[in-house]
């Protein structure tokens, strides 16, 4: 059988994708959240020093904390284990990149529309 699974490509589906899309979104909007705030704390000079330090490390934590809590929405949207992946994202850098990269790719494989077919390389 070469049927296609008529459920790849509902409109439930469809919404999905964008809701775990979304979620991608915000925890890498969180991840440069982080990014900044690190450049604030480590970038500061004696003017305004405490100050930048306590914005910079709250900047980093609020960051960190919606960056987990946003790619393990994607995770449990996508239909994946969450606790498994957000304790490795905790104690292991770079897991919570893997998890993305491999919700986009799953994302990419799936038609981006209802009825629409996947490119074909010929």
């Amino acid at each position: 059988m070469n049927a296609t699974t008529p459920s790849a490509t509902t409109p439930s589906t469809v919404a999905q994708n964008a809701q775990i899309r979304n979620a991608l979104e915000s925890a890498l909007l969180a991840a440069l959240v982080v990014a900044v705030s690190l450049w604030l704390v480590l970038t500061g000079d004696e003017s305004g020093g405490v100050l930048r330090a306590t914005f910079g490390g709250l900047g980093m934590g609020v960051g960190t904390i919606a960056h987990l809590a946003y790619v393990g929405v994607a995770l449990q949207r996508a239909g994946r284990a969450v606790w498994p992946w957000v304790i490795a994202m905790v104690l292991v850098p770079g897991v919570s990149i893997v998890a993305m990269v491999l919700m986009s790719s799953a994302l990419a494989d799936a038609p981006a529309a209802a009825g629409e077919q996947a490119p074909r390389a010929e």
